[in-house]
C-alpha cells in the first residue's frame, strides 16, 4: 500500500510540475492608451521575462499569427461611456479593430480599439481607461495574463 501511495505522489508531482511549465512568463514593457473622436485605443508591448523568443501554444491552420489577443474589461464608470456588446453576459466593449505585430521574435505588440458612445468626452474616457481598466492577454482562448491598471495612472 505504501508503494502505491508513493507512486501516486510521484505521478501527481510530475503532472503538477509539467502543467505549470506550459507558458512563458510575459512582462508588460509598455502600455499606451489614447482616446480620439469616437475611438479608444489600447496598445501594449510584451516581452518574455528571460528574453527568449515568444512562443504561442495556440495552433491553427494559418502561418503568421501567434494567436495572442488583447482584450480590456472596463470599470463601471468607463463602461457607461462606451458602446457595449449587448449579446454578451459579460461587460465587454464593442471592438472597432484588433491587431498584433509579431515581426519581432522577442517582442509582441497587441492593440485593440473600442467604440466610444456618441456624446462621451474623449478626455474623460481616456482618463478612466488609464486608471480603471483591466487588461487580458489571451493565447487562443486561454487567458494567460491579467493586469489591472487601477491606481497605476497609465501613460
Amino acid at each position: 500500500m505504501k508503494n502505491y501511495i508513493a507512486l501516486l505522489m510521484i505521478c501527481l508531482t510530475f503532472f503538477i510540475e509539467t502543467g505549470f511549465d506550459n507558458y512563458q512568463t510575459l512582462i508588460l514593457s509598455n502600455t499606451k492608451i489614447t482616446a480620439k473622436e469616437n475611438i479608444l485605443r489600447y496598445e501594449v508591448k510584451l516581452k518574455t521575462k528571460d528574453g527568449s523568443p515568444l512562443e504561442s501554444k495556440f495552433d491553427y491552420q494559418g502561418h503568421k499569427i501567434h494567436g495572442f489577443e488583447l482584450a480590456v474589461k472596463p470599470s463601471e464608470p468607463l463602461a457607461e461611456l462606451m458602446e457595449l456588446d449587448k449579446k454578451s453576459k459579460l461587460t465587454k466593449m464593442c471592438p472597432h479593430t484588433i491587431g498584433s505585430d509579431t515581426d519581432y521574435p522577442n517582442e509582441l505588440v497587441l492593440n485593440v480599439e473600442y467604440i466610444i458612445k456618441k456624446g462621451s468626452d474623449p478626455r474623460k474616457v481616456e482618463k478612466l481607461a488609464k486608471e480603471e481598466s483591466t487588461l487580458f492577454i489571451f493565447d487562443g482562448a486561454n487567458k494567460i495574463k491579467v493586469l489591472s491598471l487601477k491606481g497605476q495612472n497609465g501613460e
